[in-house]
């Protein structure tokens, strides 16, 4: 049997790093159209609809935040054996703490502020009135804004960081709590894992996933968003996903799993995932709605198979598939990957102010999206990279 030594190493792998520069444009281009696909909540509204994004949201939306909790399950184990339980929860607070502040507390208020007043409708008042009383809920709030008195926050895209926040500390709490007991491998296998092995195991995932995710949406429908104790945004459909995810990158890293998963395998589940694309294009538009989200129904039944496979499939599969075809870094990618936390964090005010910009252009909705999509994605990394991940406060968290 082959084996290296059991502690994680240091060195990221470039393969995976070439992942997230993949998903950070994604959830860039995602929030590009948020305006033009969706009816839900967005910080821009417009009355602009195309029936292509809204499809391009149901495929990002069943596999990109599983994949971004995978692999960030897989760098705890390491980070925790070099750091201990207590330092990794400090360095998270201090890594997490510091973007969020700016982003919840500095810069979303602000279109917070111009979102209630242009698209609410609600009275204007001074931002300083909004942002006390409104926002903070530390003064009266505004007169005729409807609402509850207290706090207001507005997270947006951060709940992710929160929730990984959570996980991490749950994490960390047991490695403290085990101990030696902790079960890791002396060594880490390195020998592939058999293909019926591996497939046989990713087919019992996808019927967990199912299982665990049309079970909660019985009485949590998509989109159906909580707010815990003030501050911690949730939204339930999705969390067995996210915490299954997130626990199988843990065991990932310790049995080396994506090192030893076939690059057969892989492709085999890559084409499982293109499959369900593809089913979701011809078949997505005109589902019933409100039977598709959520509840004890066939059509809920049917998202959550199609969401299982459709995540397990790109999961593997685009792991699999950058491990044989993009499996270094040059200098520029190595720059992308190192601002991709930065621009998960900070690309929101950006792609929000350009569809401000367009919204008198008289363009149709894909143009417009297509265009805050390679703007938001050409200005957000040069951003990351040149001014953000180099300001004092922020370099050390960035």
């Amino acid at each position: 049997m082959s084996s290296t030594p059991a502690a994680q190493p240091k060195k990221r792998l470039a393969y995976i790093d070439n992942v997230r520069i993949f998903l950070a444009m994604l959830v860039v281009a995602h929030h590009a159209g948020q305006p033009y696909g969706s009816d839900g909540w967005w910080l821009f509204q417009c009355d602009l609809r195309s029936n292509w994004i809204f499809l391009f949201f149901g495929v990002n939306e069943a596999f990109f935040m599983g994949l971004f909790f995978l692999m960030a399950g897989y760098f705890h184990p390491g980070s925790v054996d070099r750091k201990g339980p207590a330092r990794f929860v400090f360095d998270r607070l201090w890594r997490f703490g510091v973007p969020i502040v700016i982003m919840v507390l500095g810069i979303t208020p602000l279109f917070i502020y111009q979102h209630e007043i242009l698209f609410k409708g609600l009275p204007a008042c001074g931002y300083w009135q909004f942002y006390t009383g409104a926002y903070l809920g530390v003064a009266p709030r505004p007169m005729g804004w409807p609402g509850d008195p207290g706090i207001h926050l507005e997270f947006v895209h951060l709940w992710f960081i929160q929730n990984l926040f959570i996980y991490g500390c749950v994490y960390a709490l047991y490695r403290l709590l085990a101990g030696a007991r902790d079960h890791r491998p002396a060594v880490r296998p390195t020998e592939p894992i058999a293909p019926r092995t591996a497939h046989l195991t990713l087919v019992a995932l996808v019927l967990w996933l199912f299982a665990t995710t049309f079970y909660v949406r019985i009485a949590h429908p998509v989109d159906d968003w909580k707010v815990l104790f003030s501050i911690w945004e949730i939204e339930f459909a999705h969390v067995p996903q996210y915490v299954t995810m997130f626990l199988l990158g843990i065991v990932a890293a310790r049995r080396n799993w994506f090192e030893r998963i076939p690059a057969s395998v892989g492709r085999v589940w890559l084409g499982v995932g293109l499959s369900c694309v593809v089913v979701w294009m011809a078949r997505g538009v005109g589902l019933p709605f409100i039977e598709w989200i959520g509840g004890l129904s066939i059509a809920a039944a049917n998202r959550a198979m199609w969401e299982s496979l459709l995540c397990v499939g790109f999961c593997v599969g685009l792991l699999s598939f950058a491990r044989e075809n993009l499996p270094h870094q040059n200098a520029f990618a190595k720059a992308l990957s190192d601002s991709s936390f930065a621009v998960y964090i900070f690309h929101v005010p950006v792609v929000t102010l350009l569809q401000y910009a367009l919204a008198g252009s008289g363009l149709s909705a894909m143009p417009q999206f297509l265009i805050v999509t390679v703007l938001g994605i050409g200005i957000t990394f040069p951003l990351a990279h040149y001014v953000l991940r180099r300001l004092p406060i922020l370099k050390h968290a960035l």
